[in-house]
């Protein structure tokens, strides 16, 4: 999860003027349907590219980049806008598959530090190219898709990219891996980010968790308040999916249960009818969103939805609180959530497309002469797979699975936990998955966790726990 306190490295300029403070003034009256759910405007998202040339590029290139990759010859707007200080030149152009105009400029990058930029290639680069536009709502993570594909594509030479709005870089590997390669499918968990926030080291000190990158997409942020840090972990994962879910359906009305899984339920409440209730030096309170507020960001208090439980806990005055029950149960991995189509599909996609360096993984800690190590290959290797039909959503509950043995492309796995949907299947039955059914899998070596998205790095980590690198 980002920082709090993490910024940009190159933050664009065209269109920051126009990005919406949403703040709401405390003691407004809030209505109780969907309208509470409404935001002002719409928000852009914004990105830089690095350009790794010592040359900055110029509007022809880009141009002709962007044009060479959509096929056709580019709707340049007639009215451009003037570039404002430090940036070399500036359009606007139609870009098929994007419903707003899209904005290109290119200025000089602003030095990063390490921690910044991580990536050697991107803190290399002296010239960035800026590319800006609205997401069109319900569309948000096929258009972020085309333009992520779109800037990487055209561009090659890019050594990555950033999001202007999560701060998340994009290293070319990464690109190439989540973007460019045939079968890549959105993903919508490129679309926000989560922030963790505590005052304290204890890990049992209450922390408030948030989204950033929501609202561009028509939804408002998500928060969960008052949150042990010792569940800060579940509680994301909670986070992830109900975000992943108001991108497919609109939210509830404000504090109607909203399904999250079989037997699984949260309520989505203004943010001004929880944090009134919490401690002023607890992160999420009104003093602290105050304070955030003269320091510059007003976003805490605009329009923004706090993940509770599905109904009001307390016996003398009932309060909107935390889904603490539902998160212990996701702590103890006796929950279900339900995935969204686009997620599900991008899951699966990643799983398949990696799923010779998992084999390889595997089989190599197979061979290792450490007992230790190789006890790994009967407990670190996990798959998942759909275990019951599907419901009224055609949603099918998928289970985990402890992997055994390969057989080509197929595993021999042991299920982790008895499935809330099928009443004929336990924990520890033996089935067998051909590759083509598995959607996720994950890898658990003793210092480090490993899914499709890191399967490079598994590769390496098992060399090292081999004592082979």
């Amino acid at each position: 999860m980002a920082e709090p306190d993490e910024q940009p490295a190159d933050e664009p300029t065209p269109g920051d003027e126009q990005r919406p403070g949403h703040e709401r003034q405390p003691g407004t009256d809030l209505p109780n349907d969907e309208r509470a759910w409404e935001l002002p405007t719409l928000v852009p998202s914004a990105w830089v590219a690095f350009w790794p040339h010592p040359e900055p590029p110029t509007r022809e290139e880009v141009g002709n980049a962007i044009a060479g990759w959509v096929g056709r010859e580019l709707d340049v707007d007639a009215a451009q806008p003037e570039p404002d200080e430090g940036m070399l030149w500036a359009f606007v152009a139609k870009i098929p598959g994007i419903l707003a105009p899209v904005v290109f400029w290119t200025e000089r990058a602003v030095q990063a530090d390490a921690g910044q930029l991580p990536d050697s290639a991107m803190a290399a680069c002296r010239w960035v190219i800026g590319v800006q536009t609205v997401l069109e709502p319900g569309e948000a993570h096929a258009e972020y898709f085309h333009v992520m594909a779109m800037i990487a594509g055209a561009m090659p030479d890019v050594a990555g990219i950033l999001d202007v709005t999560t701060a998340r870089r994009f290293p070319r590997a990464e690109l190439e891996q989540q973007f460019l390669v045939s079968d890549a499918v959105p993903n919508d968990e490129h679309l926000w980010s989560i922030t963790a926030v505590t005052t304290t080291e204890d890990e049992t000190a209450p922390m408030m968790l948030f989204t950033t990158g929501l609202a561009r997409c028509g939804v408002p942020e998500l928060e969960m308040l008052e949150v042990p840090g010792n569940l800060s972990q579940p509680a994301a994962v909670l986070m992830n999916h109900v975000a992943s879910l108001l991108l497919e359906e609109a939210p509830p009305a404000p504090e109607e249960p909203l399904e999250v899984g079989p037997d699984a339920y949260v309520a989505l409440v203004p943010w001004e009818r929880v944090a009134q209730f919490v401690a002023d030096e607890v992160p999420g309170s009104r003093a602290f969103r105050e304070v955030a507020r003269e320091d510059g960001d007003g976003s805490l208090m605009g329009v923004r939805a706090v993940i509770c439980a599905p109904e009001k806990e307390g016996k003398f005055k009932p309060i909107w609180t935390w889904p603490r029950a539902l998160v212990e149960r996701m702590e103890t991995g006796r929950v279900v959530l339900y995935a969204s189509e686009h997620a599900a599909e991008a899951s699966e996609r990643r799983a398949q497309r990696t799923w010779p360096a998992f084999a390889t993984a595997f089989a190599s800690v197979r061979r290792a002469q450490d007992a230790a190590v190789h006890a790994l290959a009967d407990s670190a290797f996990h798959v998942q797979a759909p275990v019951g039909g599907a419901d009224e959503h055609d949603r099918r509950e998928q289970g985990w699975f402890v992997v055994h043995r390969f057989d080509g492309d197929t595993v021999e796995a042991a299920l982790v936990d008895d499935p809330v949907t099928r009443q004929d299947m336990h924990a520890g039955d033996t089935v067998r998955i051909p590759r083509g059914d598995v959607s996720d899998w994950r890898v658990f070596l003793p210092d480090d966790s490993f899914g499709p998205d890191r399967s490079p790095e598994l590769l390496a980590a098992v060399d090292r726990i081999r004592g082979l690198a």
